[in-house]
């Protein structure tokens, strides 16, 4: 816990059980469950009692994120074993970040707006689905593009992880741009597609 710890004193650092699940919101029962499954560390001992640090709650706000982005836990157990157990807080707070380039607009309702357009409720459905899939391949592989070719290039010339989450915050509304502009560019090279073979 050297990282976790380092320049500040172990007291000011360390939570109780009852101070993390208020602090992340996630219960008792799912931060043990966590633990147990790898996801976060084992709480550090004090004599009979557990605490935890800004390890854990980072952690934990990771773990929740991914479920927020439709990961199982199959997958986030992928992706949390390919962060070092040495990551500190900040290293963390990075992949949080990282996860946000194609998360777009939460509210809007792509079932509601297919069913309004005459569409049945299993096709936009069968839609929706799509769209929520290659959102989530998008962010992965964009995710490990900027983790591994992005990052140490900001690292190497001394800047900060604060200064990456500017830059995926400016990446963000290009990502979404590029993904409509090939999205148009398919469904034009599909039509020609379709017209060619109607003339044939």
């Amino acid at each position: 816990m050297s990282r976790v710890t380092r320049g500040r004193s172990v007291e000011t650092e360390l939570l109780t059980l009852d101070e993390l699940t208020e602090r992340t919101g996630v219960s008792a029962r799912n931060v043990r469950f966590y633990a147990s499954r790898g996801l976060v560390p084992s709480p550090v001992r004090r004599g009979r009692s557990g605490y935890y640090g800004p390890d854990h709650v980072a952690r934990l706000e990771l773990v929740r994120e991914l479920q927020g982005h439709g990961f199982t836990l199959s997958a986030i157990e992928k992706y949390v074993d390919a962060i070092p157990a040495t990551a500190t807080p900040s290293d963390i707070a990075l992949h949080l970040s990282l996860l946000a380039p194609v998360t777009g607009d939460r509210d809007v309702d792509v079932p509601g707006g297919l069913s309004g357009m005459g569409i049945s409720p299993e096709a936009a459905a069968a839609v929706a689905e799509v769209y929520a899939e290659h959102g989530r391949q998008v962010a992965e592989e964009l995710s490990e593009i900027v983790r591994t070719m992005v990052w140490p290039q900001f690292r190497e010339h001394g800047y900060t992880a604060e200064q990456l989450r500017e830059f995926i915050h400016r990446l963000k509304p290009l990502t979404i741009a590029g993904l409509v502009a090939a999205y148009e560019q398919a469904i034009d090279e599909s039509q020609a597609t379709y017209d060619g073979r109607r003339k044939a």
